[in-house]
């Protein structure tokens, strides 16, 4: 039998420009024009579309489906890891673990341990140690233990909202998401190739890898767009969200179902490769232009760039056509095989420049271009000399993973300790009390935008068994703030205290909605209004703290009004919408018996940020 897929793998003579059609198990087909095995340069150019979308999404260039690069990466790496994978087994009869997750990690790791390290070090000199310091400490500890996005999703929240900017190695959630694919997937491979192995005379036994990795990318799927709805499950909320695996599974599946389809169901028409190439580009620029983050359902929008990355890909796999020739021309190659150092480089010195020159746009250009110099210097000196080290010894190998891991989570322990200890400086640590972001309420996972009833009750309440009234913290992250000045009177007074916060959405009873955020967090906005007050009404009578910021009702970004028809952003009617929808709410508390206590907003210094100066 092996000797059989020997002879089909015997490269036929052809011309240099058509497909070197290499069959691997169960119609794994690595296509296109290689310069060695398994490479495609049109593939790489499409690497390049990946990163330059990425890139001008982040430097703030007016192209909101910019961040769909990531889940072109995705689709690439699941149709090329599972080609390269065929390959092996289709020669070899096996898949060499050991030798897969070294080569994972000459070609991932050492560069992203070095921009670990470099901007621990930056963010030591640049960032503020009220709460964004700490929080990169763990994402680069976490970037090189394969844990990012975990760290990510914890500390710093959604992509899309403000805090992400302060985190300069935010990128790096879709790098640990893909090396967690690369932890489970080909195990799942070489299972189900076994399996096919050893029923071969049976002909459904053909199926079983693609129906494997079918069932993994509708489930994953089903996850994704069941998460884009708004709906959390009661553990683990974080697994149905923006940078959970479980929900990106069905992008790697994606490709690693076309790579396995390819060989049966291969393009033998140029101009139907042709067709498929044009539609899969107008199926990326349209995502590029019409998709942001705010896109109602985007989980199911992303079938879009997924889908045009599958029919870019299944073009190149007939000779060549001006779809394929563009994507392989020598700038988009080599842009491409830079694309990984530019991925990583680029948001750090982005970031640091919106640090220190905010609200200037061209600040933010000028540090996304002057990111591909040490992205240069990067693939030059450090991606390119690693991963084509020559063979070298157990003993060296393991220094060599040793020093890579340790430099950066050295780094990254070292500046966490000193900003969690406020450097040992009496007045740092003064305002850290003061203004740290991370409160009680918050850290306890009591600030979810989910009604009161719904959240875990031992954990959003404090001194639960003290025989007073309750105490009831309510509002938006302005009410957090009070969070540790609640708590410890309710446990001077003996009194229980039940906190329920959500950022970016105040109690009150009225329509509300944010023109930036999606239609889900919207709804999610309002159940936590209307479920609240719903609770609070049938709750034991106790007192009831409400608390807000004012931002609501002098930016133009948020809709308010009694219904949704009346609703407005002028200043003036949602100050008169704010004060009947205050009044009810009061009203409402006190007929059901609790007592009401309006704290009005923290302090605040106009045009100046405590946690990004």
């Amino acid at each position: 039998m092996l000797s059989d897929l020997r002879q089909r793998l015997a490269p036929p003579q052809r011309h240099p420009e058509q497909t070197d059609r290499a069959s691997v198990p169960d119609g794994t087909l690595p296509p296109g024009p290689p310069a060695r095995p398994g490479h495609r340069l049109d593939i790489q150019g499409l690497r390049a579309i990946a990163v330059l979308m990425v890139v001008a999404f982040h430097a703030g260039t007016g192209v909101s489906g910019g961040f769909l690069g990531v889940d072109v990466f995705f689709v690439i790496s699941g149709f090329v890891i599972t080609a390269m994978l065929g390959r092996e087994w289709a020669t070899t009869g096996r898949i060499r673990f050991g030798r897969f997750y070294l080569r994972r990690f000459k070609r991932l790791t050492p560069a992203l341990a070095l921009v670990a390290a470099v901007t621990v070090v930056l963010s030591t000199l640049l960032l503020s140690p009220f709460g964004p310091q700490q929080t990169t400490a763990k994402t680069a500890f976490g970037a090189v233990v394969l844990s990012a996005n975990f760290v990510i999703a914890k500390t710093t929240g959604g992509y899309f909202d403000a805090p992400a900017e302060l985190n300069p190695l935010l990128n790096t959630w879709s790098l640990s998401v893909e090396e967690q694919f690369y932890l489970a997937f080909p195990a799942i491979l070489a299972l189900c190739w076994l399996a096919t192995a050893r029923a071969r005379a049976r002909r459904w036994a053909r199926a079983i890898p693609f129906a494997m990795v079918s069932l993994i990318a509708a489930a994953s799927f089903g996850l994704a767009v069941l998460g884009s709805t708004g709906y959390e499950l009661p553990v683990a909320p974080w697994l149905l969200g923006f940078y959970s695996p479980v929900t990106r599974a069905w992008e790697f599946a994606a490709g690693a179902l076309l790579a396995l389809c390819i060989a049966r169901f291969a393009i033998t028409s140029r101009g139907l490769a042709l067709a498929a190439g044009g539609l899969g580009a107008a199926m990326l620029a349209w995502s590029l232009w019409f998709i942001s983050g705010s896109t109602p359902n985007l989980r199911l929008w992303t079938l879009l760039p997924v889908l045009g990355t599958m029919l870019l890909i299944l073009a190149g796999t007939q000779g060549s056509n001006p779809v394929t020739r563009a994507l392989s021309t020598a700038p988009m190659v080599k842009m491409g095989d830079w694309s990984y150092s530019i991925y990583l480089w680029h948001w750090p010195l982005i970031a640091f420049g919106g640090l220190l020159w905010p609200d200037n746009p061209d600040a933010i250009l000028l540090a996304a271009a002057l990111s591909l110099v040490p992205s240069l210097l990067s693939y030059r000196w450090v991606e390119q000399p690693i991963r084509n080290l020559a063979t070298v010894t157990r003993p060296q190998m393991l220094r060599l993973v040793a020093t890579t891991l340790a430099i950066p989570m050295v780094l990254a322990s070292g500046l966490w300790v000193c900003a969690h200890n406020a450097f040992w400086q009496p007045t740092v640590r003064d305002q850290q009390a003061s203004v740290f972001p991370i409160h009680a309420g918050r850290d306890a996972g009591c600030s979810k935008v989910v009604p009161l009833n719904e959240h875990e009750a031992e954990e959003c309440t404090w001194n639960e068994t003290a025989p007073g009234r309750p105490v009831y913290l309510v509002g938006d992250s302005n009410a957090d703030h009070f969070s540790e000045g609640i708590i410890q009177a309710g446990k001077e007074l003996g009194r229980p205290v039940i906190v329920s916060t959500a950022n970016s959405c105040p109690f009150i009873d009225s329509f509300l909605h944010k023109k930036s955020a999606d239609q889900q967090w919207n709804d999610r906005c309002g159940r936590y209004r209307t479920g609240t007050l719903e609770h609070l009404t049938s709750a034991p009578d106790g007192l009831v703290i409400i608390s807000s910021t004012d931002t609501y009702w002098s930016d133009p970004d948020y809709i308010l009004g009694s219904t949704e028809q009346t609703a407005t952003d002028k200043t003036r009617q949602k100050m008169q919408a704010f004060d009947t929808a205050l009044t009810s709410t009061i009203r409402t508390l006190q007929r059901s018996g609790q007592k009401i206590l309006l704290v009005q907003r923290s302090p605040s210094w106009p045009g100046w940020d405590p946690i990004t100066c």
